[in-house]
């Protein structure tokens, strides 16, 4: 167990808590096209991941593990109406999002220096311009390649949110400092959880071209805000276990760990939460659809499709062997977990730091 940010707080391998109910209402949703296209992105990615990780198609035992979390998988329920022929290039931007995130997780990147380094590639690649040999450079150079030339503001907008969540994931903090749920999500949480970097994909998703209308409309940035809120959440409650082990402490977990409260306390307030602010998006979606912007169709398919992202991000987190281990499944069609599910707090092996002995 790495040290904890809280020296009051103990946590121990073998402890057992329980992943508290999360029913949703919003609907649940998979893009039509995911099947045919899943082995596609697999093969693209492939040779990418090979030479990030440092194997070769011989021996790709990290690469083939790390393919199986189906991290595209996160797109197509987020995203189920996005045009089919942007819908392959979002799968390969799921994934490479995701890794992204995983690499300042890496332990050889620590230091200050190395992270400002890889920051300032990586920000340089999503304009799609050539910024070095890093394998994940490249991938996230060639994605938005692929990408980009939509002919309107959503690409500059892209690659505005994307560098956003690049530094601030390099500058990332710890939460000892937080002193409730309230502040923590109202950090740089909903930055670097990839919010707005993601609602600016969806818009690209959708073939449409919101402008201003998420920051200025009061009514849109609360729903957009809301949608954000309920993805760290989740997030913060299936990933705590692979975020404990990786080290990162910037999870409204350790906020009401830090408070003094219990695992099991903290993880049921956060839940609760969660349902809450499912809850306030509906509503506040509500009033905008009966209110001025109410003819506005492209902004009405916007908010469906942040509706999806609510209920996908959740069945994602609870079906994933990202959050879960190599043996996870998951045969019910639910988007939310209508009961408790009990779990003992166990080393799941991370992207950097596999388990010696996967079993499968």
């Amino acid at each position: 167990m790495k040290d904890s940010p809280h020296p009051a707080v103990e946590l121990r391998y073998g402890m057992s808590y329980r992943l508290p109910a999360l029913p949703t209402h919003c609907p649940l949703a998979l893009h039509q096209d995911y099947p045919a296209t899943a082995p596609r992105v697999l093969a693209w990615l492939r040779p990418y991941l090979v030479d990030y990780f440092g194997e070769s198609e011989q021996d790709s035992r990290i690469t083939d593990r790390y393919l199986r979390q189906d991290l595209h998988r996160w797109g197509a329920l987020c995203l189920p109406h996005t045009r089919p022929d942007r819908f392959f290039v979002q799968q390969l931007w799921m994934n490479t999002a995701a890794l992204v995130d995983d690499a300042f997780s890496a332990p050889w990147l620590r230091e200050p220096a190395a992270r400002a380094r890889l920051a300032g590639e990586l920000c340089t690649a999503l304009g799609a311009d050539d910024a070095g040999a890093n394998p994940l450079v490249r991938l996230v150079r060639d994605v938005h390649r692929l990408m980009l030339p939509t002919g309107d503001s959503v690409g500059g907008r892209m690659v505005e949110a994307g560098r956003a969540v690049v530094v601030n994931n390099a500058t990332e903090n710890t939460v000892e400092d937080l002193t409730d749920l309230d502040a923590y999500l109202g950090s740089s949480r909903r930055v670097n959880a990839y919010g707005f970097w993601i609602l600016a994909v969806a818009e690209w998703s959708l073939g449409i071209d919101l402008g201003d209308i998420a920051a200025e409309d009061p009514l849109v940035r609360r729903a957009c805000t809301l949608a954000i809120d309920h993805w760290i959440l989740v997030n913060d409650l299936y990933s705590f276990a692979k975020e404990l082990e990786e080290g990162e402490t910037s999870n409204a977990v350790w906020v009401l760990l830090g408070q003094g409260a219990p695992l099991q306390e903290a993880l049921d307030a956060i839940a609760a939460r969660a349902v809450a602010t499912e809850q306030r998006f509906i509503a506040t979606r509500d009033k905008i659809a009966t209110g001025p912007l109410r003819h506005r169709t492209d902004l009405s398919r916007f908010l469906v499709e942040v509706g999806h992202m609510i209920t996908g991000n959740l069945r994602h987190a609870r079906e994933s062997t990202r959050y879960h281990g190599d043996n996870r499944t998951l045969t019910d069609d639910l988007a939310g977990s209508p009961v408790p599910e009990p779990r003992t707090l166990t080393r799941l092996g991370t992207a950097h730091q596999p388990l010696t002995n996967p079993t499968r």
